[in-house]
């Protein structure tokens, strides 16, 4: 071996050690971001997973078209150049054209292309999927065509009378045809007759040939397993029960595209999403430097981490509510008076003052108020705390406590019923909270109330197969207009539909129909103030209140706060 060196060569040796030594201690290390989760997702597959925190993770993986920014809320690319301009095409179909990214490919280095968004709109409105949470929005879509010139370039087609229609031509995950139908099954069904979806109109061997696919496609392989995106991070780990792990992809291809196009950016280079369902533990771990970022924490300890100069806060209005959510197929639920009774046992505004340290507003409906929300009922007033009104509304409808036990009764088809009601609550503070404030007030007027504590997993089980009377829960809603259809629908009160609450007639249903096809903004608004008083008059749901995310993260983070759920953007998060 040769040791000597030239006295040039050694000139630039010494400035290369000289340069790395000032380099900060930060530059040559890799960003790794820890977020606190309560939970792990039910599975990584858009079309087929349920839980938030999935589309929250899938995003990152198989993004859309365009996403909402997360500051102006403004539809911005991701995956195509523009967003497509509306082309009137005639009196019920509008028409959107889009041409994805050249570089844009996915984890085989497999260009992305029309041939994925066809395949994806056809895989959301495959009949026999157990999950059909999208099947009701895609059915509005017509028809994708694909540039015969131009592999990257579609037009996607959608009924025009459908007020998400510019969403409903790209919002949503994209899938690789290529990975998820290997044997291209998928090509041989247009998007129209999946639209129709029963086996008539598409005949015994095609509708045989649809199920065997969809088994396939709906398996855990594709759940937790062999998941495929171009977006800027893949799966690296999931842990079961304690983790998952996403990493920046060493050659992605959106980051000669940032400075034009942001919602690109990939700062972190892994995010570990870390499973800790109690709160306390998960403060200790934030505390240790265990997790970088935790939100979706109680008031009280918000307020008492306020206090520690290490942490930086945020709270964003994430357009999210807390209601009791009543399931009217239950034989007290479904008469208005007991509703309207338990709708004033609960005193919100001190609720909000001693266990929100007021980071919370009352709300009265699903329609949360806001600059930008022209269609909220200004008229509704949120119900006032009133046990002695709410024992007068029972009593006039029959109720007695008839042999003195302390529960009211009341003969109903023949039979004497003591109103007794059970309330699922999960591990979640502040429903837990609610359901004991519940359970005391209702006491004192005489209905009982049981609390039934439940792990995430069984509450979500017994949800979808109805098995409640009252349970506490928490939805959240896009910054686009509000679809009531899948909450609230009657078609959506079967088996594996949306509208959990079984709440709904002839009426409702035609004020939503009326809020999507609207013809103009004037008739929407007024289906939307009628549809809202109608709940609102019913007590459908008991609306409480919507509270401000709470978000603590290391000071040495730059975290920028956005209504978008969960209330930050984590690809977006970096070092300061």
């Amino acid at each position: 071996m040769n040791l000597k060196i030239s006295f040039s060569n050694y000139l630039l040796l010494f400035l290369y050690l000289v340069t790395m030594a000032c380099k900060p201690e930060t530059e040559n290390k890799l960003f790794n971001l820890k977020i606190r989760v309560k939970d792990e997702p039910d599975c990584l597959h858009p079309i087929v997973s349920t839980s938030s925190l999935a589309t929250q993770l899938e995003v990152l993986i198989m993004p859309p078209l365009f996403e909402y920014s997360p500051d102006q809320l403004e539809l911005s690319p991701l995956l195509v150049k523009k967003i497509g301009e509306a082309i009137v095409l005639n009196d019920s179909i509008i028409a959107y054209d889009y041409e994805i990214f050249e570089q844009a490919e996915w984890d085989d280095e497999t260009p992305v292309t029309a041939k994925d968004v066809h395949f994806t709109i056809k895989s959301a409105l495959n009949p026999l999927l157990k999950n059909g949470t999208y099947r009701g929005f895609f059915q509005n879509i017509v028809d994708l065509i694909p540039d015969v010139s131009n592999p990257k370039k579609f037009r996607v087609t959608v009924k025009s009378d459908y007020m998400l229609s510019r969403e409903m031509s790209g919002n949503f995950s994209i899938y690789p045809a290529h990975v998820y139908d290997s044997q291209a099954v998928m090509t041989n069904f247009s998007i129209r007759e999946l639209a129709l979806g029963d086996s008539a109109s598409l005949g015994l061997e095609k509708w045989n040939k649809l199920s065997d696919y969809t088994r396939q496609y709906e398996s855990d392989i594709f759940c937790k397993n062999k998941i495929v995106g171009c977006g800027p991070y893949r799966l690296k780990l999931w842990e079961s029960g304690k983790r998952i792990v996403l990493e920046k992809k060493s050659n992605w291809w959106g980051a000669e595209l940032i400075q034009d196009y942001p919602l690109l950016a990939a700062y972190p280079d892994q995010i570990e999403y870390i499973v800790i369902p109690e709160e306390a533990s998960a403060v200790i771990a934030l505390k240790n430097g265990q997790i970088d970022l935790l939100a979706d924490i109680s008031a009280r300890q918000f307020e008492e981490l306020k206090a520690d100069s290490a942490f930086g806060f945020a709270t964003p209005a994430v357009m999210q509510y807390y209601y009791l959510e009543l399931n009217h197929r239950n034989i007290f639920l479904k008469r208005k008076e007991i509703r309207l009774a338990l709708a004033k046992l609960l005193n919100l505004d001190q609720f909000i003052a001693t266990q929100m340290n007021g980071l919370a507003t009352r709300i009265v409906g699903p329609v949360l108020p806001s600059p930008s929300t022209s269609y909220y009922h200004q008229g509704l007033k949120p119900v006032q705390y009133d046990p002695q009104e709410a024992k007068n509304i029972l009593n006039a409808a029959g109720w007695k406590d008839s042999n003195q036990d302390g529960t009211l009764d009341l003969v109903i088809d023949g039979q004497k019923k003591e109103l007794v009601l059970n309330l699922a609550v999960t591990s979640n503070e502040t429903g837990k909270n609610l359901g004991i404030l519940l359970q005391e007030e209702a006491k004192k007027i005489g209905i009982k109330i049981e609390l039934n504590s439940k792990e995430s997993a069984v509450f979500m089980k017994d949800r979808k197969a109805f098995n409640f009377d009252l349970q506490t829960m928490a939805s959240r809603q896009a910054p686009s207009l509000w679809d009531p259809f899948q909450a609230w629908h009657t078609q959506q009160s079967n088996p594996g539909g949306f509208n959990v609450s079984g709440y709904g007639n002839a009426v409702t249903d035609s004020l939503i129909m009326a809020i999507r096809n609207a013809k103009d903004e004037v008739q929407r608004k007024q289906a939307y103030l009628d549809f809202q008083q109608i709940l609102y008059d019913d007590q459908a749901h008991i609306f409480l209140f919507s509270p401000l995310e709470k978000i603590v993260y290391r000071k040495g983070l730059e975290v920028i706060p956005t209504v978008r759920r969960p209330g930050y953007v984590e690809n977006m998060i970096r070092n300061k």
